[in-house]
């Protein structure tokens, strides 16, 4: 049986969770267990609708990381991981995740290949049902939980559409593959968050936007606002120009940012981490070891994963090959069954097991 008592499909005796920790992050957990403010910051990846594997773990970090600590947790997502975020600094997160869940598996696009605008309105009525009347304004005041949320400007112009909008897209992709770094002669990164930004980015030009009660949605909203699929974002008030998904530039990311002292969580979605968008071909491209010094990544395991219905993680083409229903039948599935993931999870904090599960990042 799992923490919500559902029975769930035999699994095989290989560990549901690959846990990998950075030196210094492995020796803090083995010495010390996991102490909720041995973390000073919560990291959550671009994925869509990849999340759904992370629903019931991101209830276990609720109570465990962020309800059981005395200081404040600097939390960095974008995409979906600013969905997530923002529902951790919600007054009652178990209800967030649970509309979260809800609005996010419930879209529905019955009429051939949605456009940008019907895909822009059903990611408005996700938040709109997520943050109700007073979310935005809880997020932002929530002094334990400090959000930043990632977004960024195509350099340029404004135009998300268009010839020149994709050969600029084209451009970036091509310069990516020469150096990581060059994604800055094409992006401008945007970080929503506290008036002090918590976090510091040695790579390329990035704004800082305070983040208030007005800008909360459509900044959420441009995190996540995936180029040619949806529209950008206009208007967000401290951030002039047309925002994107802050996927783009740290779609797993790459971890050279500077964090408060302390560990890093980091749950994923797979045992890998690719740090930008464009770097999805660039299968050797990875996280440099020392800035994974602190870090400490959970994630279910490629046994696990190939044990879900479907025999994956879900994704965005779900929408194109499977029929409503029947998604809406299978994404629920694999939320339900990665409950196990949340227990597992649960079972080491609870039986500091550390020494025995924690294996270096590769």
């Amino acid at each position: 049986m799992s923490r919500g008592g559902a029975s769930l499909p035999a699994m095989s005796t290989a560990q549901p969770l690959t846990i990998r920790a950075g030196a210094t992050a492995r020796r803090r957990l083995c010495d010390e267990g996991f102490q909720a403010d041995a973390f000073s910051t919560l990291v959550g990846a671009s994925g869509g609708p990849k999340w759904l594997v992370l629903r019931h773990l991101d209830e276990v970090l609720s109570e465990r990381l962020i309800g059981r600590r005395k200081s404040p947790l600097v939390t960095l997502g974008s995409s979906i991981g600013s969905f997530r975020h923002a529902c951790h600094a919600m007054a009652d997160p178990r209800a967030a995740f649970e509309r979260l869940q809800e609005a996010y598996v419930h879209q529905r696009y019955d009429h051939g290949r949605p456009t940008k605008p019907e895909v822009s309105v059903e990611s408005v009525k996700v938040l709109d049902h997520v943050l109700g009347a007073r979310g935005a304004s809880e997020v932002v005041a929530n002094e334990h939980v400090r959000s930043h949320f990632v977004a960024v400007r195509l350099r340029g112009g404004d135009a998300d559409a268009g010839p020149g909008f994709g050969l600029r897209l084209g451009a970036s992709a091509i310069a990516n593959a020469i150096s990581r770094r060059a994604l800055g002669a094409f992006y401008e990164r945007a970080v929503f968050g506290p008036e002090e930004c918590e976090i510091a980015w040695p790579d390329f030009e990035t704004r800082n936007v305070p983040l208030t009660p007005e800008n909360l949605t459509p900044a959420l909203l441009a995190s996540g606002s995936i180029p040619l699929v949806m529209e950008g974002v206009r208007g967000i008030p401290g951030a002039p120009g047309t925002w994107l998904d802050g996927g783009i530039v740290d779609y797993h990311f790459d971890f050279r940012f500077g964090a408060p002292d302390g560990l890093v969580l980091y749950p994923h979605f797979f045992d890998r981490i690719t740090p930008g968008w464009f770097d999805k071909l660039l299968k050797w491209r990875r996280p440099a070891p020392e800035a994974m010094d602190r870090v400490v990544m959970i994630a279910p395991s490629d046994d696990f994963v190939r044990s879900l219905p479907g025999g994956k993680v879900p994704d965005r083409k779900d929408f194109e090959t499977l029929p409503t229903e029947e998604r809406i039948g299978r994404w629920n599935a694999v939320t339900e069954q990665c409950r196990v993931l949340a227990d597992d999870l649960v079972s080491v904090i609870d039986g500091s097991r550390w020494a025995d599960r924690i294996q270096p990042f590769v």
